[in-house]
């Protein structure tokens, strides 16, 4: 129940509790008044909690059944009149003056047509009796306005400063963190000390995606491609169950921190596995396994700032600088129609072809900014919808070949060999002239190879100190991969990028 829910139950049960016994004391003989009051409250209840009406909808409901009741059993009920007040509180809480002048304006309106249409009797100490409780009701119901509005300003400012502090705590511990924030890093870790219990074949590290999915952090140096095929399933089942699983040499563990399953480790011995070795490894994981709850939500936080500043960068771009340039052609447009002379007509045809290619140009970057590795696919998936992309915006003709088996790549190496692709197909894109692009990705996790190969006539050849080449092969190192650029020659047209990751299978 939301805090406007919890003051409209404790304004309904007070107001309902000081009405039964007024009523009693007045001399009332028959409470029928106060029962259809306290029946629609109860309801009005109901719908606030069960319903998806918001609490101005039911206050207005209520209003309406209040009002009519508070006419038609005047003067022998006139303890009703008070329950007016509610309904105009509640609609203020939630609406602010708006709700409560509609929900004054409601129950003026009916209490007026049901004595003049109905009872067809105008009784001015009934008229008086209802004005001072509606009245009331709209001092407190702006007083109940006033606190909302003061509330959710609080409430903003209090989020603020709460953020303020969190991150300076950060920024404090951040150095004093002997294994950092790095998830790859202590992954390796939490594989490292199980090779030192248990000795080791093959092993990984899963997380569970926000899709479900298990996707790996890391695997162990040298794992054969497709060795790892068993894992992704028995990994999803130890985090279900929350529980080690162990069937000879293949062992799964959680990792818990703070009560929380943050990652599983698959393990392939060389010999069975004890359950004693498994319980001991286990223990001498707790510690890492703190370490990589906090890396995991660092990067979480990271990724998240990342690909909202890059959304952020696509709105703005999209918005100025693309507009802008998008005006210069219509303007462009203009002068072509205005003139006669064919050689500057000739020039601004030029000139008209160059702003679309600009246009072009930023609309791929707008793109680029917004195109991520998706977490509910794979690196071919991914690959294979900006492939589309580029066939689109460009006059190449397309052809991608993925052959993808087994559990993911981890989530670094993706992101790295995604990156690599773009920049390789968009200098094709950009310099080659080429008709045909081939986009070929395969992989057998942990290992991995990407093609991009076009067929380009301009001989473009990538120039040694090119900032693109320098990040490939940036992005390369920082996941071990072998990055290899053929050049186009005479004998050979078109440019071949190669990036491989792991070891291909013997």
């Amino acid at each position: 129940m939301t805090d406007i829910g919890r003051v409209a139950l404790a304004a309904r049960v007070f107001t309902l509790a000081a009405l039964i016994p007024l009523t009693v004391l007045a001399g009332a003989d028959d409470l029928l008044g106060v029962a259809v009051v306290a029946v629609t409250a109860l309801l009005a209840l109901l719908a606030g909690a069960r319903t998806g009406w918001s609490q101005t909808v039911v206050a207005l409901l209520e209003a309406t059944v209040v009002a009519v009741t508070a006419a038609l059993v005047y003067p022998d009920h006139a303890t009703v009149t008070p329950y007016l007040v509610v309904p105009v509180l509640v609609a203020a809480l939630d609406s602010g003056r708006l709700g409560l002048a509609r929900v004054v304006v409601l129950e003026l309106a009916v209490m007026v047509l049901v004595r003049l249409g109905l009872v067809r009797d105008w009784d001015t100490e009934f008229a008086t009796n209802a004005l001072l409780w509606l009245v009331t009701g709209i001092g407190l119901g702006l007083l109940g306005s006033t606190l909302r509005t003061a509330q959710a300003t609080t409430d903003t400012d209090s989020s603020y400063r709460s953020a303020v502090g969190l991150i300076r705590r950060l920024e404090a511990l951040a150095g004093k963190l002997s294994g950092g924030l790095d998830a790859v890093g202590i992954a390796e870790q939490v594989m490292e000390e199980a090779d030192e219990t248990v000795p080791l074949r093959a092993a990984g590290v899963f997380t569970r995606s926000p899709t479900g999915a298990m996707v790996p952090l890391r695997y162990t140096a040298g794992t054969e491609p497709g060795a790892m095929m068993w894992a992704e399933e028995l990994s999803a089942r130890c985090w279900e169950y929350e529980a080690m699983m162990l069937r000879e040499r293949r062992l799964a563990l959680p990792l818990v921190a703070n009560d929380e399953t943050i990652a599983v480790l698959v393990v392939e011995a060389l010999r069975p596995v004890e359950s004693a070795n498994a319980l001991e490894l286990r223990t001498r994981l707790s510690r890492l396994a703190v370490q990589l709850q906090a890396a995991l939500l660092f990067g979480r936080v990271r990724d998240s700032a990342t690909a909202q500043e890059r959304q952020r960068i696509a709105r703005e771009v999209h918005d100025g600088v693309a507009q802008d340039v998008a005006g210069l052609g219509y303007l462009v447009d203009n002068l072509a129609s205005g003139t006669r002379d064919p050689d500057q007509l000739g020039r601004i045809v030029e000139l008209r072809e160059e702003v679309t290619r600009v246009v072009a140009e930023l609309r791929h970057s707008i793109f680029d900014l917004r195109h991520e590795l998706a977490a509910s696919s794979g690196l071919g998936e991914s690959l294979s919808a900006y492939a589309n992309q580029v066939g689109t915006t460009s006059t190449m003709t397309v052809h991608v070949t993925l052959d993808e088996e087994g559990p993911r790549l981890p989530r670094d190496q993706e992101f790295e060999l995604m990156r690599i692709a773009q920049e390789a197909m968009n200098n094709a894109r950009k310099h080659s002239g080429a008709a045909n692009l081939w986009l070929r990705c395969t992989v057998r996790a942990p290992f991995a190879e990407l093609e991009v190969r076009d067929d380009g006539t301009r001989g473009h050849r990538p120039r040694a100190d090119s900032q693109g080449l320098k990040i490939m092969r940036e992005r390369s190192v920082a996941i071990g991969a072998e990055l290899g650029i053929e050049a186009p020659t005479p004998e050979r047209p078109g440019t071949r990028v190669q990036v491989r990751v792991g070891a291909p299978a013997r």
